[in-house]
């Protein structure tokens, strides 16, 4: 079986029909997904993968690539703030919940509630070594790093990613919402070369486990089958250069949710 923090224990028993999910795939070593392949299993063409990024929208493109190079020389308590200030409003999660009022404005974050300050001061200090390690690890462009990095170093990465998660996601939650999402895309904006942002929709059908480090596992080899059968790299599907391989298997993750 996986092995759960117990602050996650009451969200398994929250998302219908999981648990039985999960069961079965743990028998397996290697988690099938279907984002880049049709349910028929052929694949997305490249072309087809670029329109559906170009017609994502440039708010989240532009968004994307803000913070991404925001943390383009590594991460310390600014780099965290202004990245997760900036990326949250674009994902729609500061209307309400426990992100609300959150703004990156003239160079300035608002932060009215302090929950930044929060996520930071719970995993801040894990999400630095963790990108200390992949600077280590990567053997070539950043937004490439999920792929091109060794198996062993990918598998502890996703193993430190899921410590982090499990720690985050208490944090995240709302008087009436769990927080899976928010802490999904927290990581998403401080670590957007290997996190990936998902959405209720997502978490309940799409990749039906809260293992966090296991969806990002999954995704790194799903984009290694489809780079190894149409012998293309899958950052060549963004049009205009620069977004990371979550950032582009999120636009299609969006359009295989029921």
């Amino acid at each position: 079986m996986f092995s759960y923090s117990a602050t996650l224990q009451p969200v398994l028993m929250i998302l219908n029909g999981v648990t039985s999910a999960l069961d079965s795939w743990t028998e397996k070593k290697q988690m099938r997904m279907k984002i880049l392949f049709k349910k028929t299993g052929k694949l997305y063409t490249l072309n087809y993968i670029k329109k559906c990024v170009r017609n994502f929208g440039s708010g989240y493109n532009n968004t994307v690539l803000r913070v991404t190079e925001k943390s383009e020389n590594g991460m310390d308590r600014a780099v965290f703030f202004d990245s997760v200030a900036m990326l949250m409003p674009n994902f729609l999660m500061t209307r309400a919940g426990p992100f609300k009022g959150v703004e990156y404005f003239a160079r300035d974050v608002r932060d009215p509630n302090g929950q930044i300050a929060s996520c930071w001061d719970t995993v801040g200090n894990g999400v630095v070594g963790l990108r200390d390690y992949l600077d280590r690890k990567r053997k070539g462009s950043r937004v490439r790093v999920l792929v091109d990095m060794r198996d062993a170093a990918r598998q502890e990465m996703t193993s430190e990613l899921w410590k982090i998660f499990t720690k985050l996601e208490p944090i995240c939650r709302g008087e009436t919402t769990l927080g899976l999402v928010a802490a999904s895309k927290v990581l998403f904006a401080v670590l957007p070369e290997v996190a990936l942002p998902i959405d209720n929709a997502e978490w309940r059908k799409a990749f039906k486990t809260i293992n966090y480090g296991d969806i990002v596992m999954a995704m790194a080899e799903e984009i290694h089958s489809w780079e190894n059968k149409t012998q293309t790299k899958l950052h060549s599907c963004d049009p205009d250069g620069g977004l990371t391989l979550p950032a582009i298997y999120n636009v299609m993750a969006m359009k295989a949710r029921p």
